[in-house]
């Protein structure tokens, strides 16, 4: 089980959800670092048969934060793009 579990499928809006390539835009962060929180067990793709990785973005966020509590944005770390910084936009 994820430490960051999905809400139920019925309770989330539509507008929340991203495949890898935008979660990761959402957060500024590379793919590989969405990949690696799904492998470390902090998050999980949404339970949609036959249908691509989509990822709830609050959950994301709860993640994405206890990585940055963790030091993930020293770029020896991973995650991160250099330069990134809180509250800049991803580019």
């Amino acid at each position: 089980m994820p430490v960051y579990p999905n809400p139920p499928l019925d309770l989330i809006d539509p507008v929340d959800i991203a495949d890898r390539a935008g979660t990761a835009a959402a957060f500024g962060v590379s793919e590989s670092a969405v990949k690696k929180w799904v492998m470390l067990g902090l998050i999980e793709a949404l339970p949609i048969p036959g249908g691509p990785l989509l990822y709830h973005l609050p959950t994301v966020a709860l993640a994405e934060r206890h990585c940055w509590l963790n030091g993930a944005d020293r770029p020896a770390r991973g995650g991160r793009r250099p330069g990134w910084r809180v509250g800049q936009a991803a580019a």
